[in-house]
């Protein structure tokens, strides 16, 4: 029997991502385009961060209208206790729904949800690449074939979950492109213009211990065809995008490709789409002509990994410590084709102080950093960035998920507490937006109107930072652990009783 299938991200953002950028799943949209229709009757994607108020209501209003024999869940480690109460909604709601995790979290923590009390809510996992495999497993339920027999699915056994083996990865030429016709969810966004996500390539080659990715696709680059690149950028332009996300780990792998890239969006006449990239330092700094290109090409904001500005951190974190004469030269750089940079900070190592903490901020407004991204280190599962804390007895946070976003401290350094890199964090964010970086700030050259609605909202923000600034204590931030339920519950993470909404649903 064909299937209905309903997919679902999650409403959970990572804070300091959310104002700017809201764009739509490319994964799912990915999984549905490889679906066969043999086997499929209609897929519908709803991305849940599009989705912030009456999400029950919006969920099981959903159940009723689709009726979907299949619900797909994909999440990262902080949205995974929210993908599991909507799974207990679903299955409250119909137990005959079947339910299949996949993403990240799935991928990273299969043995312990495998071992949870919560696996009773989850039917199957798919673990790494999702195309191939979330194929194959709804083409055995719907012609009741061995799933035993599937590479990256976890099925249970006897109430025990069963994982298969996982499968090489994916040769890129074989994967069809996305569909974006099942979309239901709008308002996707980058900076005010209609926004999608592309893919140019997958996986990283970089040694760097923080990073989960090579859970994911290991420490290999495989890319699309250019051709293949610019019939997803046409069809991506067929819902009135006019600002697309190139959602590589590390687009400036491979230059050459990039370069061919830009000259193909040249002779299609596609330069007038604004395009993102997320790049490293190395890879910026080290080919001036192609970022000139890049910028005739329509580029317009590069999420630039800085990391650190210390070489005994940029040692720790197992990146290049050539990074670290590199990262000045390379903000310059995209400054000079007027590329806003988004620079990421990578802080709460080890060995950070206060004093190292506040050197991240001076660099960041030194450079006229467009948007910085003060990211706290997270540890997350299967890293070596994670052995490293768990060895030197830093882990303050081993099990809570929910609080592994990049924005909440899970670990102390040497000489500062969770709290207190949580504080600072909070601080850095606050004395940034004054009327400095307002003047020298790429956004309003690129995105005026989305720039002046931005300072708008934040002009009662100035006047009191300026207070802050010279009346500040600790004491503003009694009340940090009721503002940070706050934010999750924002983000989606709290969800009312099931069983009352249920039974006023039905």
């Amino acid at each position: 029997m064909k299937k209905k299938i309903l997919l679902f991200s999650m409403p959970n953002y990572t804070l300091g991502f959310y104002k700017g950028m809201r764009v739509p799943s490319l994964g799912l949209s990915s999984l549905s385009g490889n679906l066969d229709s043999a086997f499929v009757e209609k897929v519908v994607i709803a991305d849940l961060l599009m989705v912030q108020h009456n999400l029950k209501n919006y969920i099981i209003r959903l159940l009723k209208k689709f009726h979907p024999h299949v619900v797909g869940l994909t999440c990262m480690s902080f949205q995974y206790e929210t993908a599991v109460k909507i799974a207990e909604l679903i299955k409250q709601y119909d137990q005959n729904i079947i339910t299949v995790f996949g993403g990240y979290h799935p991928t990273l923590a299969y043995e312990l949800i495998s071992k949870s009390k919560e696996k009773k809510y989850i039917d199957y996992l798919v673990r790494g690449e999702g195309e191939v495999a979330f194929n194959r497993l709804i083409k055995a339920l719907s012609s009741n074939e061995d799933i035993s027999e599937i590479p990256n699915i976890s099925f249970k056994k006897q109430e025990h979950f069963v994982h298969n083996t996982r499968q090489p990865v994916l040769d890129l030429e074989s994967i069809k492109l996305p569909d974006r016709t099942s979309r239901i969810t709008k308002h996707c966004s980058i900076f005010g213009r209609r926004a999608d996500v592309v893919e140019a390539s997958r996986g990283c080659t970089m040694q760097c211990d923080f990073c989960c990715m090579p859970q994911m696709y290991g420490r290999i680059f495989r890319k699309y065809s250019v051709d293949r690149i610019i019939e997803d950028i046409r069809q991506a332009l067929q819902f009135g995008v006019k600002a697309i996300f190139f959602i590589d780990d590390n687009i400036f792998v491979d230059s050459a490709h990039l370069e061919e890239l830009c000259e193909q969006i040249l002779k299609n006449g596609l330069q007038n789409i604004h395009y993102t990239i997320q790049a490293s330092v190395a890879g910026v700094a080290r080919d001036a002509k192609l970022i000139k290109l890049m910028a005739k090409s329509g580029f317009k904001i590069v999420f630039l990994g800085i990391e650190n500005i210390k070489k005994a951190n940029v040692q720790f974190l197992s990146k290049d410590k050539r990074v670290l004469d590199q990262t000045s030269m390379a903000i310059e750089l995209l400054h000079k084709h007027k590329l806003i940079v988004v620079g990421g900070f990578i802080l709460g190592n080890p060995e950070d102080d206060r004093k190292t903490i506040w050197d991240h901020f001076d660099f960041a407004k030194q450079h006229s950093i467009d948007v910085p991204l003060f990211i706290l280190l997270t540890p997350f599962l299967k890293t070596r960035v994670r052995e490293k804390i768990i060895k030197e007895g830093l882990l303050t946070n081993a099990d809570d998920f929910s609080f592994y976003d990049l924005s909440h401290a899970n670990l102390r350094t040497h000489y500062l507490s969770s709290e207190d890199l949580n504080l600072l964090k909070s601080k850095m964010y606050n004395y940034y937006n004054d009327l400095h970086s307002v003047k020298d700030n790429l956004i309003k050259f690129h995105y005026p109107l989305y720039f002046l609605s931005l300072i708008l909202n934040e002009l009662p923000k100035l006047g009191m930072n300026s207070l802050r600034k010279f009346l500040y204590t600790n004491s503003v931030h009694e009340n940090y652990k009721a503002g940070r339920i706050r934010e999750i519950k924002r983000m989606g993470r709290w969800l009312l009783d099931k069983k009352d909404f249920i039974q006023k649903q039905t």
